[in-house]
């Protein structure tokens, strides 16, 4: 609805019909009201025509427009900052609390991550306990008993009960140090063993020696001696109590004795029922044998060992090389054929390493395996070795071929192959000589001997693969290349129980 303004002011008098006769003086006034009139509507007009030109273009818009806007007695400029003010210090508010309220719900839910339970097994029972616990913690709250170690004397005796350790540990298989018992805390999984204590020994004052190591032979077996275990030099301490003045001998470091193992091998058939044989070669190399030997080998497919004497490997390099060649395994029979157990020690460590040094700067193969001549090779062999060989191999089959040098007739070669086949097995070592006693007879006989295997299902291999087949020899052994380690020492004596044992089977 349009506003008018009233054109009569506060205090107009408001014109009444009047007589004629006071119309005339009554003129001046009414002039001046219509006057006033005249203007306020011009007003509201120019007021109108203004508000239509500023409007939106709508029918509603435009009245709105022509309204006149009714002052709201709170829109002073002062009134309005104070206002905003106001709102902001309420906006400011509702942040604050929002912010503490959110940083308590994440400081409430940071404790208990912190200090949440974990499942944990120990001394094989469950339990949970908080993550992040020490061991000690753990100890106390699963109940576990415990007793813990003494204060002792170097002797062992009891100086304060109950001082020593408080208890071992031992976390998911590993056995903790004290220090790591300190400092473990528990993430959760864990596998704990609880058990008593150690003692704690009193200060001292000590020397130390050296413990020498000995050399042991084990097992029963011919064809095949091998070091199983390399030894290590050992520790005593003598020591003299601080507190106690007592004096205690004690092995720090326990000695690691050397041990050789012989046997023989037996090997499963392989799920194709394939056996396994190993054929050898003595004495060589010869110019006259040594070639027509591995023409033989090379038609029918076989490898075979050869272990070359020293000096016959010097006059005759070529074929020694020919022999690796081919594809075969080179290994060392000393320098030259002496019986090694009778000989002094030094000749037996020279026979093998001078041979060992001739075969490597002939033909590049460094070969820690030997056949001792005649087979002789015992404890005092071993210990005068000094560590240069890794294995000492024999055999199983002795063919006796040497037996008949220059003999080629049937009935010697018959006999030469049945005496290589007796009691063959998965795993027999075969000896042939291509040099010293092998010639016409060896090379009537190998063929067909070679013949006899293979229909048996036999598979000829070198004396390191038969020693793999056998799946638990040390690779380093089987080679035939290593040498011993650098950590390890080579013994000086043979184990009293070893010497003992051989005194009682010597009488």
């Amino acid at each position: 609805m349009e506003h008018r303004t009233n054109p009569y002011d506060e205090g107009d008098i408001i014109p009444t019909p009047m007589s004629g006769e006071h119309r005339e003086r009554e003129e001046p006034l009414a002039s001046t009201s219509r006057s006033r009139a005249t203007q306020s509507a011009r007003d509201a007009a120019a007021r109108r025509a203004a508000n239509a030109r500023a409007g939106s273009g709508t029918k509603q818009g435009s009245a709105r427009q022509r309204r006149p806007q009714r002052r709201n007695p709170n829109d002073r400029p002062e009134l309005s900052v104070q206002n905003t003010i106001r709102r902001r210090r309420k906006i400011g508010i509702g942040v604050i609390v929002g912010s503490i309220v959110t940083a308590i719900l994440l400081l409430t839910a940071l404790l208990f991550w912190i200090n949440r339970p974990v499942p944990i097994t120990v001394n094989g029972q469950q339990a949970e306990v908080r993550i992040g616990s020490t061991l000690r913690e753990v100890l106390h709250e699963t109940d576990v008993s415990v007793e813990p170690g003494n204060y002792v004397t170097v002797s062992g005796n009891v100086i304060q009960a109950n001082q020593g350790r408080a208890f071992n540990a031992v976390v998911n298989g590993n056995r903790l140090t004290p220090e790591q018992i300190e400092d473990l805390r528990i993430q959760g999984t864990e596998a704990i063993e609880f058990s008593d204590g150690d003692d704690i020994i009193e200060e001292f004052n000590a020397s130390s020696e050296s413990i020498e190591p000995y050399l042991r032979m084990e097992g029963s077996g011919y064809s095949l001696q091998y070091v199983s275990q390399w030894a290590r030099m050992g520790e005593r301490q003598y020591r003299t109590g601080k507190v106690s003045g007592e004096t205690a001998e004690v092995i720090t470091v326990e000695p690691r004795d050397c041990i050789i193992t012989c046997r023989d091998l037996y090997l499963e058939p392989g799920d194709d029922g394939v056996k396994y044989v190993a054929l050898t070669f003595d004495d060589g190399p010869s110019d006259v044998n040594t070639p027509q030997y591995l023409d033989i080998l090379d038609r029918y497919g076989v490898k075979a060992t050869f272990y070359n004497l020293g000096e016959n490997t010097q006059a005759f390099p070529e074929l020694a090389r020919d022999v690796i060649a081919r594809g075969h395994q080179l290994c060392n029979h000393t320098m030259a054929h002496n019986q090694l157990t009778a000989v002094d020690s030094q000749t037996i460590y020279n026979e093998i390493t001078t041979s060992a040094d001739v075969i490597a700067q002939t033909t590049g193969v460094q070969t820690t395996h030997i056949r001792p001549p005649y087979g002789d090779f015992t404890e005092r062999s071993w210990l005068a070795s000094g560590g240069s060989i890794t294995a000492a191999v024999r055999w199983t089959g002795d063919s006796q071929d040497w037996r008949y040098t220059g003999l080629n007739d049937t009935e010697t070669v018959q006999t030469i192959v049945d005496n290589s086949l007796l009691n063959i097995h998965s795993g027999s070592i075969i000896l042939m000589h291509d040099g010293g006693g092998g010639g016409a007879q060896d090379i009537a006989a190998l063929p067909k001997l070679i013949e006899r295997l293979q229909a048996d299902g036999y598979t000829f291999v070198t004396i390191s693969d038969l020693m793999r087949q056998a799946g638990d020899i040390p690779e380093e052994v089987c080679s035939g290349t290593s040498t011993m380690p650098q950590d390890a020492v080579w013994p000086k004596e043979i184990h009293p129980d070893d010497i003992a044992a051989a005194a009682a089977s010597s009488t």
